[in-house]
């Protein structure tokens, strides 16, 4: 009985213990139920309009939601006597007692203040009501939306002056982005790309991670970047999070189907054949078939962009960390660009918030395919390429004709030719900020940026190079790497008293830059197994036709700077700024340059004429100027370079020779531009109608160029010099409105319109001179090989210069204008500049942006437009094969009428009838977005889905596929080339989740 005693017992403890258990969960449950506190609300401003995105945090917790599109919120508090921190970009921070509400409704309000101190100008912010240059800021909330690849895409049409062409449909292409025209000839001639604070390229962060773009765009402000600043900077700022914040998580992905926006209209099979019929001797035989050669080698384009965006923390430690993956298929086959990127940005604060710390790290990998330039190639011979013939030889071969001078087969180039580009970017920064003393900070950012690329080409034994060329199969492999090590110091003084107020910046710069590589190249292989791992087994090695090449240079830039920022009463503001600096690149007697700037602005509207005047929000008048510099490309080009050349025989051996290669210059240095801008920033009507207005002189002087010059005494022919002149001056109008706004509908509208005019004012001195003060560039390959283009004193960069056809013979043979004014009929003897002139200019010289917001309940609209006026366009495409005459497939207007009189009978060649006006509206973006209710989730903060169409109609009178052409070429713009990736126009769904 003694054990059933004891089981009796034990049983009866636990039955016991099981109750108490139950009793006190039990009670945990009521208690936390009466602790915590379900509470929901409305977020509006002043103007009753609900607010999405608000921040909505629990005090003294990482507890907290953000409201929806409706301006919704619903949080359960963990206290139930905590109180909400409301907080909005913005506006004023609140904090909400919720004390006995279950319920609560905030209207936030407007924080001038914190919205002055969002633009980003060198190293620092400044209050918008401060500047006293010409910058434009564009924010989050007014970047395109749709399909996206990079930050140029966010702003296109959107800044005043900052002119962004694509011209291209390859997935791996970049856009070609100038400021306020060209100001210099062989330098770089894009802006300055600072990606917090670091040098970086336009496409090396996720759009998704950026907060805003700001564009520095007169010499006063960016002076204080010195060499590099000439062309403009362009600032893009990550997001960060700087305070408390709940918790947040968002999955950003789009997916879009391209296709070409237009296609040439070259003869098909058909219609050769019904010429055929008609007596019209064609230089093919029907070969059987019906081919679409362009269709053999392209197809939809597909591309999908997935982003994964985490943030939070406290007030003490906060991160965002951002996933990205995009993987684009281009229209043509074997052309593709996969991207993978991670970043991750941390803020730590120390010793009562005196020392603030940001670490953050971006890593980008790329993967692409055949470059734009091969396709570009199998795109002109789809073009030209007999539709009648069979893309293969009954034997399985491709079919190929020897006879015919390049005349490739498209697909055996883009089937037999791989190609892998692969480039991986890293960037690592520190920012160590340490307050010393109330209004006096020193910071120090360090940061590590590496780019390296690895790439291997192949072309097959199928390709043509080995079919018809007979090189047996071509490989090569090639690496890059470049490492740059950046340093900035800064300390920085705010100081107001009385109605004074004031900050001292002052700095020093250190950048070290190192770029290698190496190149191999080998042909005639026993086999295509190797692709381009194996390079050594090729025969062109000792055949002695095989290539092998390898680099390594570095170079430095130092700068010393300060700067001024004064203000009195909030009505005067004054800026003064200085940078020194110095780079190895410079000659030996030009280590060092000054660049000063100065700028003033005052607001008128806050005088007590205008005081009262409630119509008149902003009137503020700016001036300034600066000095800014282009720094040359190569590292050594101020010293004699030699190369080994040729052979001499010496002592019974023979010796491989020595020969310069590059004069010494002890005089190289920067080009230098100086800069005059005057401004005027207004609104009215509560700001209903705002923008700015600036006018600007840019002269560049410095400019370098080769020149000849006499060998002895000098070692080799050309030098490098800094001798010529420019000008630009011009004017650019940003016009913000809000024609209506009410309770459920808003439309925003935002113009943006410029003007430039560029002139070569010099380019000779006494010393090293250009022999009639002009030269001809450009060129329009072969067979025509005419230069297109003519530079001279006292001209614009960027005209064509030609033969200017004004007439036809019965025959068909040109008629041509001659300078005189006289007309004769164009012979082969006129093929000189005694008979040609100026025939238009390929710079657009007014550029045009509309972008329309209209907001309805939960949907949006955006249209975005963008427009280039009084420009000329050399359509090349036209000009090859917009001819009878030729051994090749032709435009199917090759056969109509020249001036309606006869058709053409006369060798290709380039005269003005192939010029044609460039103008263009473009339909350049259109989107309509959805905002769901989320409130049934209670997991989803927000949600949008879109649906996105870019690039979708153009109002031109230009015959050629795009007026928005590729513009990487300040001597020969203009130029429509036959061989193209054309511009596509693309389709897009999209999802934005807040969770």
């Amino acid at each position: 009985m003694k054990p059933a005693k004891q089981a009796f017992k034990s049983t009866a403890t636990s039955c016991y213990r099981d109750k108490m258990l139950y009793t006190i969960l039990f009670l945990f449950v009521v208690f936390s139920s009466f602790s915590q506190q379900k509470i929901s609300g409305k977020i509006t401003d002043a103007n009753n309009l609900p607010l999405p995105g608000v921040s909505v945090l629990e005090k003294n917790t990482s507890n907290g939601v953000v409201s929806d599109f409706d301006g919704n919120f619903e949080i359960t508090l963990k206290n139930k006597d905590s109180k909400l921190i409301v907080s909005y970009l913005g506006f004023l921070t609140q904090e909400i007692s919720v004390l006995n509400k279950n319920k609560v409704n905030v209207v936030l309000k407007e924080s001038k203040e914190e919205l002055n101190e969002v633009v980003v100008v060198g190293y620092g912010t400044q209050k918008k009501s401060r500047i006293t240059s010409a910058i434009a800021s564009i924010k989050e909330k007014d970047f395109t939306r749709g399909a996206i690849n990079d930050a140029s895409d966010l702003i296109k049409g959107k800044v005043a002056g900052l002119t962004i062409n694509n011209g291209s449909g390859d997935p791996g292409s970049r856009p070609d982005i100038t400021l306020r025209g060209f100001s210099t000839l062989k330098g770089g001639t894009g802006p300055l790309v600072l990606i917090n604070g670091v040098p970086g390229g336009i496409d090396t962060v996720a759009p998704n991670e950026i907060a805003s773009i700001d564009v520095l765009k007169d010499a006063s402000a960016a002076a204080i970047y010195g060499t590099r600043g000439a062309n403009g900077v362009i600032l893009i700022t990550t997001k960060t999070v700087n305070k408390e914040t709940a918790p947040t998580i968002t999955y950003s992905t789009f997916a879009t189907t391209s296709n070409f926006a237009n296609k040439a209209k070259f003869l098909d099979a058909n219609q050769q054949r019904s010429l055929r019929s008609q007596g019209v001797t064609l230089p093919f035989t029907d070969g059987g078939a019906s081919t679409d050669w362009l269709d053999q080698i392209s197809g939809t384009g597909f591309s999908q962009n997935h982003n994964l965006a985490l943030k939070g923390g406290s007030a003490k430690t906060n991160y965002v960390v951002n996933l990205n993956y995009v993987n684009q298929t281009g229209v043509f086959v074997n052309t593709f660009n996969k991207e993978y990127r991670f970043s991750f940005d941390v803020n730590h604060t120390m010793f009562n918030d005196k020392l603030k710390i940001n670490l953050s790290l971006l890593n980008g990998t790329s993967d692409m395919g055949i470059e734009e330039t091969i396709a570009a190639y199998a795109y002109r011979q789809a073009m030209i390429r007999n539709p009648t013939a069979p893309v293969y030889n009954p034997n399985g071969t491709y079919n190929e004709d020897p006879n015919k001078l390049q005349y490739y087969n498209p697909v055996a180039i883009m089937n037999e030719t791989t190609q892998d580009r692969n480039s991986t970017w890293q960037r690592f920064t520190a920012n160590l900020t340490l307050d010393l003393l109330p209004g006096w900070d020193i910071s120090t950012q360090l940061s590590k940026n590496k780019n390296t690329g690895l790439n291997g080409y192949v072309e097959s034994k199928k390709h043509y190079s080995n079919t018809i060329n007979r090189r047996n199969g071509v490989a090569s492999r090639s690496t890059g790497a470049t490492d740059n090590d950046y340093v900035e110091i800064t300390s920085k003084y705010h100081k107001i008293f009385d109605k004074h107020e004031f900050t001292v910046l002052g700095g020093y710069s250190y950048q070290y830059t190192l770029n290698e590589g190496f190149e191999a190249r080998n042909s005639d292989f026993p086999t295509d197994a190797f692709s381009y791992n194996n390079l050594e087994v090729g025969n062109g090695l000792s055949d002695g036709i095989a290539f092998m090449d390898s680099y390594k240079n570095d170079s430095k830039l130092i700068g010393f700077f300060g700067r001024l920022n004064y203000n009195y009463n909030n009505k005067y503001d004054l800026l003064f700024s200085i940078r020194r600096e110095g780079s190895s690149k410079f000659g030996d007697n030009h280590k060092w340059g000054n660049f000063p700037a100065a700028s003033a602005g005052w607001s008128i509207n806050k005088e007590s004429f205008l005081k009262d005047i409630s119509a008149v929000n902003t009137l503020k008048l700016r001036a300034g100027y600066g000095e800014t510099g282009v720094i040359p490309n190569d590292p050594y080009m101020s010293m004699t370079l030699y190369d080994y050349e040729g052979y001499f025989f010496s002592n019974g051996k023979w010796v491989k020779g020595l020969e310069p290669v590059s004069n010494p210059n002890p005089d190289l240095r920067w080009e230098k531009t100086t800069e005059i801008n005057i401004g005027l920033d207004f609104g009215f009507f509560n700001n209903r109608i705002s923008g700015s207005f600036d006018v600007y002189n840019k002269k560049t002087s410095d400019m370098l160029w080769d020149y000849s010059v006499p060998t002895p005494p000098y070692l080799f022919p050309e030098i490098t010099a800094n001798v010529g002149k420019m000008e630009n001056k011009g004017f650019e109008i940003l016009l913000n409105t809000i024609p209506v706004k009410t309770e459920n509908f808003l439309w925003n509208s935002s113009m943006t319109f410029s003007h430039n005019q560029n002139k070569l004012t010099s380019l000779s001195n006494d010393l090293y001179k250009i022999e009639g003060d002009f030269l001809n560039t450009g060129n329009t390959g072969d067979p025509i090989s005419f230069e297109t283009h003519r530079l001279e004193v006292g001209q614009p960069i960027g005209n064509f210069w030609g033969l200017k056809s004004v007439d036809i013979t019965t025959d068909g043979k040109w008629i041509v204008e001659l300078p005189d004014g006289t007309r004769e009929t164009l012979t082969t003897e006129m093929y000189n500049d005694d008979y040609k002139q100026y025939l238009g200019n390929g710079i657009p010289q007014y550029y045009a942006g509309w972008t329309n917001t209209f907001t309805y309940k939960k949907f949006d609209l955006s249209v975005v437009l963008t427009g280039a006026f009084d420009f000329q366009i050399l359509n090349t495409q036209r000009m090859f094969y917009e001819n009878p005459t030729i051994a090749y497939n032709t435009l199917d207007t090759a056969y109509d009428k020249v001036y309606d009189k006869s058709v053409l009978s006369y060798n290709q060649t380039y005269v003005s009838y192939y010029v044609e006006q460039g103008d263009y509206v473009k339909v350049d973006n259109v989107t309509l977005s959805y905002n769901f209710d989320v409130k049934p989730f209670k997991v989803i903060n927000a949600m949008r889905l879109y649906v996105s169409g870019n690039n979708l109609a153009t109002i031109t009178k230009y015959k050629g596929l795009d007026p928005e052409i590729k513009r990487d070429d300040p001597l020969s713009q203009g130029m429509d080339n036959r061989d193209k990736y054309p511009s596509t126009t693309g389709l897009t769904l999209g999802l934005n989740v807040t969770f």
